[in-house]
């Protein structure tokens, strides 16, 4: 089944090679971030966001889990698909924007093509500040404050975020090696390109400061 948002206008958010597999019965491998900052991965069928949930095969085999129904409340942003942007989207004129979630963080980007929304959230693509990574992006309304449109970026650092890192601040009287697990986990994500450089360092770095 084709990875498809739809709404009222029914759209297709895909790019050519994900088309290509998608079109060929294979499912798609999807980054979920969680509100409590917990980040799962999976393969989903289709991402359908005028449902409330989402079921997520588990590829982990060292889990017991097999695969999860995901609400999508309780899920602060998916990345559906990341790479680095050519050239043609580097120059691209995109609209700068604030994405300010709930929970306090504040992601930062150039907007590349238009909101598409649907009953339960909006779809995007977003390219960081610095234009080295360009990610489509489905955020669930639960978990959006608000999106402002900037006029210039400020002189607050790249990860700023608003507050402190909600998940791993209350792990603070955790065992040593569950912060280490933490540690495996993230350097995991960060090489199979899940999470960008600028994250993983901002993870790391409060993963080390509660050791």
């Amino acid at each position: 089944m084709p990875l498809t948002f739809r709404s009222n206008t029914a759209i297709h958010y895909c790019e050519d090679q994900e088309m290509s597999s998608a079109q060929a019965g294979k499912s798609t491998t999807v980054t979920i971030r969680f509100l409590d900052d917990e980040i799962m991965e999976g393969r989903v069928a289709q991402i359908n966001l005028e449902q409330p949930n989402l079921t997520v095969d588990l590829a982990d085999e060292s889990s017991n889990n097999e695969s999860a129904l995901v609400p999508l409340p309780s899920v602060k942003r998916i990345t559906l698909a990341a790479a680095a942007p050519t050239a043609a989207e580097k120059n691209r004129e995109g609209r700068k924007v604030a994405i300010r979630f709930v929970d306090g963080e504040v992601v930062k980007g150039y907007l590349d093509g238009e909101l598409r929304h649907a009953s339960h959230g909006v779809t995007m693509r977003l390219m960081t500040v610095d234009k080295d990574r360009i990610e489509s992006l489905a955020i669930p309304y639960t978990a959006l404050k608000a999106l402002f449109y900037l006029k210039s970026w400020d002189t607050r650092p790249p990860e700023y975020d608003g507050i402190e890192d909600r998940h791993l601040g209350t792990r603070l009287s955790s065992p040593l090696v569950d912060l280490v697990s933490d540690m495996s986990q993230l350097d995991k994500l960060r090489k199979k390109g899940s999470i960008s450089e600028s994250e993983f360092q901002r993870k790391r770095r409060k993963i080390l400061d509660n050791i």
